[in-house]
């Protein structure tokens, strides 16, 4: 899940630096993920996982770096 993330990211951006990043560097500090990304990744993990993703989620704790997606997809996936 962490690739496929990595992959949509790199493919959406035109970010040098993002090969660089760790998965559990943040986005958000490395200035990779903005107002328009954060909403095009969440339609991307919505679309891609069959999840659905709440204001209420929309925070920092879950989309800060590669890991923290991958970690509140897979919270996502596993509610009934």
């Amino acid at each position: 899940m962490k690739k496929e993330i990595r992959s949509y990211l790199v493919s959406t951006l035109s970010a040098k630096e993002l090969p660089r990043l760790g998965d559990g560097d943040s986005l958000l500090d490395a200035g990779i993920i903005d107002s328009m990304l954060m909403l095009d990744l969440i339609a991307h993990l919505e679309r891609t996982y069959a999840i659905s993703i709440g204001e209420d989620d929309m925070v920092p704790e879950n989309f800060d770096s590669i890991e923290a997606i991958a970690r509140y997809v897979e919270r996502k996936r596993s509610q009934p």
